[in-house]
C-alpha cells in the first residue's frame, strides 16, 4: 500500500473528515462514535497533504494497486459541496 492510500485509508478510519457515503474502496470508520465534520479549512490543508504526498508518488513509481480509493476527488468534491453551500 503507497502512502497516500495509507493517509487516506487512516484517516476515514479513525478521524472522518465527514460521513461519506459507502464506496467500496473508502474504509468504514472503526469507532461507532458520532462523526464531527470538518470545517472548509482543514479540509483544505488535507487536500494539500494528499496533493503533495501523491504527487511524490508519482515521480518515484507509487507501488499500489491501479485500483484505489480517488481521496483527493473524494476531498475535492466535499470542498465544492461546502463552498456552494457558503455562498
Amino acid at each position: 500500500m503507497c502512502v497516500y492510500c495509507m493517509i487516506g485509508d487512516w484517516q476515514f478510519r479513525h478521524d472522518p473528515p465527514w460521513n461519506p457515503p459507502y464506496h467500496p474502496l473508502i474504509p468504514m470508520p472503526i469507532n461507532p462514535t458520532p462523526i464531527i465534520p470538518w470545517d472548509l479549512q482543514k479540509l483544505k490543508e488535507f487536500e494539500d497533504l494528499l496533493r503533495r504526498v501523491k504527487e511524490l508518488e508519482d515521480k518515484i513509481g507509487c507501488p499500489c494497486e491501479p485500483n484505489k480509493a480517488d481521496y483527493l476527488g473524494l476531498l475535492r468534491e466535499r470542498i465544492e459541496e461546502l463552498e456552494k453551500r457558503a455562498k
